[in-house]
Formats: C-alpha cells, structure tokens, sequence
C-alpha cells in the first residue's frame, strides 16, 4: 500500500486503489473507509416551483451514511413551503444571495456566510426578494425526513 500525504491529497493528489490517505497518527486506506464521492455535476437537481435542492449524500445515495447533504437554490421572491424535519436537526450555510429563513414564529435575515441551526421539529420555511439564494443544507440523519406543515388561519 502506498501512502499520499494529507497535503498533496489536499493540493489535488487522488486516492488510487490501495493508496491510504495519512491525517495526523492515521492512515484511512480508500477500501477500510469506504469512502464515497458524489459528483456535484453528475447530480441531477430536485425540481420544486421554488427553486431545486441537489442532494449530495443520504442513505439513498450511500447506504452507509450518517448524514444528509444538499445544496439548495431558491429563486428570487420566492418561499419554500413550511414544513419540519421530524427526526432530525437542519444545518443551512448561504453560499451566494441572501434569504429570510422563518424558524418557529421569528424570521431571521441571512447573507452569504451566515449559518443557521433548526432544531428538530421546528416549523421553519425560507423565503427570498429581489436576489437568489444557494446554501449548503445538512441534516445529522441519511434518512432526512420533511413534513409539510399546514398553516393555521
């Protein structure tokens, strides 16, 4: 087995098979890890009227994930519907644009930087105005649940 430097993996090195990756005291060989890529633009986007989310990694992609991760567009002056995530905690970190994301009863202003944690089960939608907004999401479960909430009158 041949050993890549952190650094040179980091600088664009890959992990040819056999070829172990040495962080700190550890070497993580591509088979002991299992280790899985998903292509950003081999990923075909999930649709919506608002806008679309391209999941990265769930259970679905690789059954051995522990977490769920997208990235999602919403186009200008538009809002996702409210909803929760029942068995797990929401993580968005805005990439590009700016949004107001409604936690609970309280909407919060974010720009590019900004990261913001959802609780589980909380009530929670994002909205945009004149401009987009992409953010990272990520989701401490594979199995990313999402219910519609319907809102009270």
């Amino acid at each position: 087995m041949s050993i890549l430097p952190r650094r040179q993996f980091l600088a664009g090195g890959t992990l040819a098979a056999g070829t172990a990756l040495v962080t700190g005291q550890m070497a993580f060989s591509e088979e002991s890890a299992g280790v899985s890529l998903q292509a950003f633009d081999k990923v075909d986007p999930q649709k919506f009227p608002w806008g679309w989310i391209r999941w990265l990694m769930n259970s679905q992609l690789d059954p051995a994930a522990e977490m769920t991760m997208g990235i999602v567009h919403i186009e200008p002056d538009q809002t996702n519907p409210a909803h929760i995530h029942p068995n797990s905690a929401e993580y968005l970190h805005v990439l590009s644009g700016s949004c107001e994301h409604r936690v609970g009863d309280r909407w919060v202003a974010l720009k590019v930087g900004d990261t913001l944690r959802i609780p589980k089960g909380v009530v929670h939608q994002a909205r945009t105005k004149e401009e987009a907004c992409r953010a990272m999401i990520v989701y401490d479960t594979g199995t990313r649940q999402m219910v519609p909430v319907t809102e009270r009158k």
